[in-house]
């Protein structure tokens, strides 16, 4: 599997499990479904770019590094529309580790 691959296939589940954190009890269609594809989107844009900052055989602490800050990025963005950084950060940057920790893991 690739870094790219191991990135993205982990942005997508982690980004889907913090969609619907951010959905709890606002279970309507609408809500659902739009949290689930930004999030989701989040964590491809944020398995991408970790699969790039981690080019080469990379250590896992450098991995996480790299995938942590990417996510508080990626967070900080995701907070400015709706005025809540500081309740984004913290999912986004376990959403950055995971990708990171894949990319990094990944062979190729």
């Amino acid at each position: 599997m690739t870094k790219v691959t191991a990135g993205i296939l982990a942005g997508i589940l982690l980004g889907a499990l913090y969609g619907l954190y951010n959905t709890w009890g606002d279970w309507s269609g609408p809500a659902v479904s739009a949290s689930l594809l930004g999030r989701a989107a989040q964590g491809i844009i944020n398995g991408v770019l970790a699969a790039y900052a981690n080019k080469g055989s990379t250590p896992l602490w450098r991995g996480a590094l790299w995938g942590i800050l990417l996510g508080l990025g990626l967070g900080v963005l995701a907070g400015l529309p709706s005025h809540s950084i500081p309740q984004a950060l913290p999912p986004s940057a376990i959403v950055g580790l995971g990708c990171g920790l894949a990319a990094a893991k990944a062979k190729r």
